[in-house]
């Protein structure tokens, strides 16, 4: 095993928590009412629910190109 710079921080490393955007993203809506909806939230959503909150981001941030 080889040592590098970052070897003594290797204590504090730790696997990234998948649930952390969700947590994130309720903490700001809670704290400041800032709405933040990731593509994991949207593909949960119902059809109609992924369509309105398309044209809510349409009508705020003009249409996306398509992919």
């Amino acid at each position: 095993m080889s040592r590098t710079s970052l070897t003594r921080y290797a204590p504090t490393f730790r696997d990234v928590d998948p649930t952390m955007p969700h947590r994130m993203a309720t903490a700001a809506w809670h704290q400041t009412g800032m709405v933040v909806i990731t593509p994991e939230s949207i593909a949960r959503l119902s059809w109609q629910d992924r369509e309105l909150v398309q044209a809510i981001a349409s009508k705020l941030y003009g249409k996306r190109e398509p992919k």
